[in-house]
């Protein structure tokens, strides 16, 4: 990995959560718009706004994965390193 590039779990797990929120907010605003007929116009846009919903819910789902496996793996750094300094287990 690049030296530049450094992976906060808190700001992964933050913008997870915004992610998350800004699927489920869309995802209302579908589901609460007008139920007659719809132009071919308001069908694109409606399903490009579908669209964005479900990439926000896996983007949402994947950094919140990622900061899982970083926190995962920091844990199981510490542990090595007290078992080689301390022979802890």
């Amino acid at each position: 990995m690049p030296r530049d590039v450094h992976l906060h779990p808190d700001r992964l797990g933050a913008h997870a959560v915004t992610a998350a929120e800004l699927s489920e907010e869309l995802r209302a605003l579908l589901h609460g718009g007008p139920t007659e007929a719809r132009t071919p116009d308001e069908e694109r846009v409606q399903a490009a706004v579908l669209r964005a919903v479900r990439e926000l819910a896996a983007l949402g789902a994947a950094l919140a994965g990622a900061a899982a496996e970083h926190e995962a793996a920091d844990r199981s750094v510490v542990q090595s390193f007290r078992q080689v300094l301390h022979g802890e287990p």
